[in-house]
């Protein structure tokens, strides 16, 4: 076979001169199937000579797969979306998958929308950081036999694959931790309560009180939006009770609240942890920067993306229908001085 560009190159010039099928090599240059490492390294071989690449279209055409997965996010200036975005792309990538990325601005009708537009780019299937409420727009994708993992939040009545942080349990570990530090007044900056991880971060935190048989009134029990501004306006609601009725610590929901509430305590001036406790749900990066330091559980986003990926991949690559899978990832907590740890 004469030299040629890559673009004149085609699929079965290469199996003639190695003297493959051409279905064996398909396999080699888009990295599907079970192949010999002796078999690829010949047939790669080939294609590296002539500096060959698959025609995408040609490709999609053939398999009706156009190798791109969609993934939904509310954005990225939360870091823990950024986590879990690099960790997708890198899951995707390394099995010659492409990422598309759309935004739900957190909001019901931004997460319709995105689907909607994902499902019209005839992506091979979507990962999707649910706002929770969204449940007759995922049974119409998951009714047109599109393969969907869900994450972050777990929405009712949808049956499909999910990758969720433990929350109840890292909420409970939190709230422990602070009663082990002998906290008796505890208070709780909650999430949103129709989105599943804000109803059970504040369920592990009652949880933890009444096992410990601890109050939990609702005047130390806080619900706002996930926001730095939302953790701001709990933190002044906890601030404006009188000073002995005020928790003397906090759980809060998630680092971003966490930050509002930090600033809240600061311009009251009151001190952490001598006259306010806190402990946060999540480890962004910054939480270590604060003086003093915040107690977290650890940061999830590189296995909640990478889970998520690997479950969604497994489902492409299983012609038939597997079963359901609801996976949970642990968190650790990282001890830091804003609860009274050394």
């Amino acid at each position: 076979m004469s030299t040629k560009k890559n673009n004149k190159v085609r699929l079965v010039d290469i199996a003639r001169e190695t003297g493959f099928s051409i279905k064996t090599v398909s396999r080699v240059v888009n990295n599907q199937g079970d192949v010999s490492p002796k078999t690829r390294q010949a047939i790669m071989k080939v294609v590296n000579k002539y500096n060959y690449s698959p025609n995408p279209m040609a490709a999609t055409l053939r398999t009706r797969r156009t190798r791109t997965i969609g993934l939904v996010v509310p954005d990225f200036t939360n870091e823990f979306f950024g986590e879990v975005g690099l960790a997708i792309e890198a899951a995707l990538r390394a099995q010659s998958y492409s990422l598309i990325v759309s935004f739900s601005g957190n909001s019901h009708e931004g997460e319709v929308r995105a689907l909607e537009l994902l499902s019209s780019k005839y992506v091979d299937g979507i990962l999707l950081a649910s706002v929770g409420t969204t449940t007759d727009a995922i049974n119409e994708l998951l009714k047109e036999e599109m393969p969907l993992v869900v994450f972050d939040n777990e929405p009712p009545q949808v049956a499909t694959n999910v990758v969720l942080h433990d929350n109840i349990n890292g909420a409970y570990v939190l709230t422990r931790h602070l009663i082990d530090h002998n906290y008796r007044s505890i208070g709780c900056v909650a999430g949103l309560q129709h989105q599943s991880s804000g109803s059970e971060r504040l369920e592990g935190f009652l949880k933890a009180m009444e096992d410990n048989r601890l109050e939990a009134p609702a005047s130390h029990i806080i619900v706002e939006d996930w926001t730095s501004e939302g953790g701001y306006r709990a933190m002044n609601q906890l601030l404006g009770l009188p000073k002995s009725e005020r928790p003397r610590a906090v759980f809060i929901s998630n680092s971003i609240m966490a930050l509002g509430c930090y600033k809240a305590l600061i311009q009251a001036k009151v001190r952490i942890p001598e006259e306010m406790a806190l402990v946060s749900f999540d480890n962004l990066s910054f939480m270590e920067s604060l003086e003093p330091p915040i107690t977290t559980l650890s940061s999830t986003g590189h296995s909640v993306g990478e889970q998520a990926a690997k479950l969604l991949l497994a489902t492409l690559s299983n012609e038939d229908s597997p079963p359901v899978e609801r996976i949970t990832i642990q968190g650790t907590i990282i001890k830091r001085r804003s609860c009274g740890c050394a």
